[in-house]
């Protein structure tokens, strides 16, 4: 019973709670509540503020109490609160405005989320909800080439690239770099020429790639200067640049060349190993010997054969002659001609006496004696006009023969473009074979030249021609020749080329009883070329020729002949490849050809030939390869293409088919010690079925000393079929061998040394290499000479110092030579040149040490004290100029970075004054300048420059007018006014106006103009020193002196102001006035030097002329004055760090002004600064 009890008591209790649970659960219901952003999902940039609206909502019956909770992305701000306490009645709602500040550098096209959280008093999330927020991509990639100009390290052969990618922009770009080096280059380990590679750079970060380059030094090469094209590309941007890779030696040889040494000697053994005959000896042996006031006197021997012994002197070639500046004498073998040849031993003299120059000549022919005599002069009035006159005189000891010979000529030149030329000679012969028999002979011979020279056309014809029995080598011949080339402006050509060539001798030395065989050709071609590219050139064009002959001996000589024309066609290409030197060109040619007369009087009265046989064709085609070392040119002739191929086939029809090749070979096989030269030349007659081929080959060892030693070897072998089929071969060898030596013997006035140079690290300062000093490599080193020698015989490049730091030079005049010397690597380190010019006198081997000394770290900042009430907002403290002086006058200097900071390395020295440019003195004081700097054993000194704003008050002048014993004081206003516009849209212009007081060029008054109207109003306290300043971005400022004058209490002054756009073309003419013929810069001049300035560093992309200006009295005495003004404003800028600019007088031609009064003309004298260039960079 009693447990029924219980039982009943716990249930009860138990329904109770849960009832009273149960009301409790119904009592308290729940929160409701909804969150929703006004603004779902938005777009907003980088550094801007984004506003939205959190409407909450408690859709219960009971007021709701919770914690709003707003989170931004990092980097982000929520400006305001971030979390708020709220209570909400019933089935209300709420309004929370948000304001996010978005961060400067975050990543773009990604979606950013603003969370507005609500959690209950115990912290638990209730409702979450967003609100997106994209960012637009924005693209600002710039790629620049570090490396412009760089060296090959010496020992490595390698040289590195810098590039650098920039990524400014919201989002990772990925670039593509492509590195096309030139021949004889290689990219990274792989050694490739064309290098690619991809590189990923993270937004608002830049990365400096590194490449290495390698100069491939297995190859021999001259050249100096290779080339590295770099393309940087991303889906939408492309980037080119270059840079230039120099390939430098340490040491330099200069070529002293054979007339400026004294004695060279030569021995040669021909024929040697022969089993066919003894092997000759001849010898060479000439020289120069150099004189003082340019004097010269040369001589020559050689000799073709030591057996016997009287050939030493018969059989050779020798001479000794002098020269200086107006005489040439020369004494043994003369080989001369005045129209006919004078070759012979005897002597020659040349006189130059001012406009006048005689040539005579006196000669015996050793072998076939023969006298000769000869004199010719020249008178040139001017260098576009000239005449000569001269005869010869020859006669035979030995036989009956005597020639006189007179001629005269006329040369001139019209409007510098047309040049002729025309020389007539009369000549007088008499041969035979026995005085009883003597023939007197008459012959005239002309020479005429024309040239035309345009810029697009050239034309040249030249004519010379003698008569039958005329004494010349042009004894009844006569020759025409003449060129056309035009250049068409779309990079192609048109070319003319003719030549005529007639030839019908008189044979004297038979006494004309024999006849002479002729063979005449006429030929000419068009040909029309065009250059695709750089490379690729493309020609084509028609042809004609006319040729007859009648030296075939089946033809009856004087009564018949052969004769026949041929149309042709040309065409081919030439490459050129990317090695200097190297091209492969092909060439085709197609010809047609007529029997133009049919030779009928043969040696065989019986023989006869159809007319079927009087046409035919033939083609050639050809293909010529060349590379630096070695090349090879092929050619195969298909038909008649030659007059004697073309009689061949009609008279015998034997047809021509020729092969031809013939490979080269011609480079350093062995550093530069032997060369290898080697010549293959191989003929196939492919209808004959013969053959000839000839290998020639030389071998030069270049030994210490100038000693030479060259071998030569012909090896030729022929090979034909017989009409039995049987091959026949003959082959031949010849060897020859020479030994050269060139003595250095020291001239009379040129004498040459050795240098060698040592830059080295002067640790202890004493300008003595010691021990423990080390050289530097990579100093770049370039010599020239200052004195005046009497043979200039030197030019020496720029040098680069080896590890050891060595430069070597070897036969350099003596002379007065400086030096010029600059390090291009990092082995400098901290150490600078001692001497900043070194100029040397040099006349005997010598080893000069040029010291670097340790570099003194001067290094700081400029520090600005900001006025509380400041109104200039930012100021730049970049590119501010820093000097340092030493006691000697040397001065090093740099420019501030964009912090303010500078930092110069300077050598050890005493001490050095520090200063700095100061360009803020309008808004700024500078508490000292001229800071005495004394290491005392420190390696570096801190010194910065306090610059201090300045208090901007007004000061009230007293009256004019004596009113202080009536207690008035008087207060003259200025009332200024007027728009500001864009002067070539006359858009209205946000602009700062500045009033500047003249005596401390501080700014008494400062205003913006309306953007919208561009007016402005200033008020100010009347003064006579002011100036106003106009500035706008993107435009040229406008300043001008306020001459006023005011004498009343209130004065309204009105100025409309038209701006220049900083752009091409643009230009701005400087407030600065000038005296008469004076260019120097007044110190008023500076505030307008250092405005100009400002504007220029905001504008670092465009180029400027300075143009200097005179008045017209001026230019009469002092033209020049224009130009040094303009310099003067040139050289104050590039003091100030910009040196994008070019100067340029313009003396009176462009005045402003009347030159009637000395106010107009100091209107005149003036400065102007125009845009000449503008570019994007990279």
């Amino acid at each position: 019973m009693q447990k029924r009890i219980v039982l009943i008591a716990v249930c009860t209790f138990l329904f109770s709670a849960a009832g009273r649970g149960q009301y409790f659960l119904f009592d308290n219901e729940p929160p409701k509540i909804d969150l929703t952003f006004a603004r779902h999902s938005l777009e907003a940039e980088p550094g801007k503020t984004i506003f939205n609206v959190v409407k909450v909502v408690n859709r219960s019956s009971q007021a709701q109490t919770f914690t709003l909770q707003l989170t931004a992305p990092a980097g982000w701000q929520i400006i305001g609160q971030d979390k708020f306490e709220l209570t909400i009645p019933p089935l209300d709602s709420t309004l929370v405005p948000v304001r996010v500040a978005i961060g400067q550098k975050v990543r773009g096209d990604i979606g950013y989320s603003v969370i507005a959280n609500v959690t209950d008093s115990r912290g638990s999330s209730i409702k979450t909800e967003y609100s997106f927020i994209k960012i637009p991509r924005e693209v600002d990639l710039r790629v620049k080439v570090l490396t412009r100009y760089e060296y090959f390290d010496q020992q490595t052969g390698h040289a590195p690239i810098r590039v650098m990618v920039d990524n400014r922009g919201n989002r990772e770009e990925t670039v593509t770099i492509n590195l096309e080096a030139d021949s004889y280059l290689g990219i990274a380990d792989a050694r490739l020429q064309n290098y690619v590679q991809d590189v990923s750079i993270p937004p608002y970060t830049d990365s400096t790639l590194v490449f290495n380059v390698y100069l491939d030094r297995t190859v021999e090469t001259s050249r100096e200067v290779f080339r590295v094209n770099i393309r940087a590309q991303t889906l939408d941007t492309t980037f080119r640049g270059t840079s230039w890779l120099r390939n430098l030696s340490s040491s330099y040889s200069s070529y002293i060349p054979e007339s400026r040494k004294m004695l060279i000697a030569e021995v040669f053994g021909k024929g040697l190993f022969s089993n066919y005959a003894k092997p000759t000896y001849s010898a060479i042996v000439q020289g120069n010997i150099l004189l003082p006031k340019k004097r010269e006197v040369n001589f020559f021997y050689n000799n073709y054969s030591t057996t016997p012994v009287e050939n030493l002197y018969r059989y050779n070639r020798m001479w000794v002659g002098y020269k200086d500046g107006k005489l040439n004498v020369q004494l043994g073998d003369i080989n001369k001609s005045i129209e006919s040849s004078l070759y012979g031993r005897g002597g020659s003299v040349d006189v130059q006496l001012n406009r006048f120059k005689v040539e005579a000549v006196a000669t015996q022919r050793v072998l076939n004696p023969l006298n000769n005599f000869g004199l010719k002069l020249d008178y040139s009035p001017s260098q576009s006009l000239g005449f000569e006159a001269g005869g010869t005189y020859s006669s035979a000891l030995n036989e009956n023969f005597d020639s006189r010979l007179g001629l005269a000529g006329v040369r001139f030149t019209l409007a510098k473009k047309y040049r002729f030329s025309l020389q007539m000679a009369y000549n007088q012969l008499e041969f035979g074979r026995t005085p009883d028999t003597l023939q007197s002979k008459t012959a005239l011979g002309a020479t005429a030249n024309f040239t035309y020279s345009a810029s697009q056309l050239r034309v040249s014809v030249r004519y010379k021609a003698g008569e039958k029995y005329f004494y010349s080598g042009y004894n009844g011949r006569s020759e025409l020749m003449a060129q056309a080339d035009y250049n068409f402006k779309n990079s192609s050509r048109l070319i003319y080329n003719a030549i005529d060539n007639r030839n019908s001798p008189g044979d004297y030395r038979t006494y004309g009883l024999t006849y002479q065989p002729y063979t005449n050709f006429h030929r000419q071609l068009l040909t029309y070329g065009v250059n695709f590219t750089p490379r690729f050139y493309l020609f084509t064009g028609p042809g004609f020729e006319l040729n007859s002959t009648d030296i075939f001996p089946v033809i009856r000589r004087g009564e018949d002949y052969f004769s026949t024309i041929v149309y042709n066609y040309n065409a081919g290409l030439r490459f050129k490849g990317s090695r200097p030197g190297s091209s492969l060109t092909t060439q085709m040619f197609a010809g047609w050809v007529n029997v133009a007369h049919q030779p009928t009087h043969f040696q065989d009265p019986g023989f006869s030939i159809p007319d079927s046989k009087n046409k035919f064709d033939y083609q050639f085609f050809s293909i010529n390869l060349r590379q630096p070392m070695w090349g090879a040119q092929a050619m195969y002739t298909n038909g008649p293409r030659s007059i004697y191929q073309q009689f061949s086939w009609y008279y015998s029809s034997r047809p021509t088919r020729l092969l031809r090749v013939m490979p080269y070979f011609d480079a350093f096989i062995y550093k530069d010690m032997l060369k290898l030269m080697v010549n293959v030349s191989y003929t196939n007659d492919l209808v004959s079925k013969s053959s000839y081929s000839n290998i020639t080959s030389q071998l030069y060892w270049y030994l210490p000393r100038d000693w030479q030693i060259r071998l030569l070897n012909v090896y030729t072998i022929q090979s034909r079929t017989t009409g039995t089929e049987t091959v026949e071969r003959f082959q031949n060898m010849y060897f020859e061998a020479s030994v050269r030596k060139e003595f250095g013997f020291q001239q009379p006035t040129v004498k040459y040394y050795d240098l060698k140079l040592v830059f080295f690290k002067d640790y202890n300062g004493n300008r003595i290499k010691n021990d423990n000093e080390p050289g530097i490599k990579n100093v770049l080193l370039s010599i020239q000479r200052t004195d005046t020698p009497e043979f200039p015989d030197f030019s020496s490049g720029e040098l680069l110092s080896n590890q050891y730091g060595e430069v070597f030079f070897e036969n350099i005049p003596a002379g007065i030579y400086d030096l010029s010397y600059n390090p291009v690597g990092t082995e400098a380190g901290t150490f600078s040149k001692a001497d900043i010019e070194s100029t040397i006198r040099f006349d005997k081997n010598t080893t000069l040490y040029i010291p670097f000394v340790e570099k003194n770290k001067v290094f700081g900042k400029i520090i600005l004290n900001r006025s509380k009430l400041s109104g200039l907002g930012k100021v730049d403290v970049s590119n501010v100029r820093i000097t340092v002086t030493d006691s000697r006058g040397n001065t090093f200097s740099t420019l501030t970075d964009k912090n303010g900071e500078f930092m110069i390395f300077a050598p050890i020295t005493d001490e050095y004054i520090v200063s700095i440019n100061n360009i803020f003195y309008e808004d700024f004081n500078l508490r000292q300048n001229n800071f005495r700097v004394q290491f005392n054993g420190y390696k570096q000194f801190e010194v910065n420059f306090v610059f201090d704003e300045k208090v901007r008050r007004i000061n009230f002048s007293p009256s004019t007018q004596n009113l202080a014993e009536q207690g008035v004081l008087q207060v003259r206003r200025t009332n200024l006014r007027g728009t500001i516009k864009d002067e070539s849209s006359l858009k209205p212009l946000r602009a700062r106006v500045n009033l500047v007081n003249t005596l401390n060029n501080s700014i008494v008054a400062s205003i913006y103009s309306n953007p919208q109207t561009g007016d402005f109003n200033l008020s100010f306290l009347a003064g006579d020193n002011y100036l106003l300043e106009i500035l706008a971005d993107d435009y040229w400022y406008y300043s001008e002196t306020l001459n006023l004058n005011q004498v009343t209490t209130f004065m309204n002054v009105s100025r409309d102001i038209l701006l220049k756009p900083i752009a091409i073309g643009s230009k701005i003419e400087l407030n600065i006035r000038f005296e008469a013929n004076r260019a120097d810069l007044g110190p008023e001049s500076v505030a307008e030097l250092n405005r100009l300035l400002r504007i220029l560093r905001d504008n670092p992309n465009i180029k400027v002329e300075i143009q200097g200006h005179t008045d017209d009295l001026e230019a009469i005495s002092n033209s020049q004055v224009g130009e040094e003004r303009a310099k003067a404003v040139a050289r104050y800028l590039v003091e100030n760090g910009f040196s994008n600019l070019q100067v340029r007088g313009f003396g009176n031609t462009v005045p402003v002004a009347p030159n009637d009064t000395e106010e107009n003309r100091s209107l005149n004298r003036r400065v102007e600064v125009e845009v000449v260039e503008r570019t994007t960079g990279q």
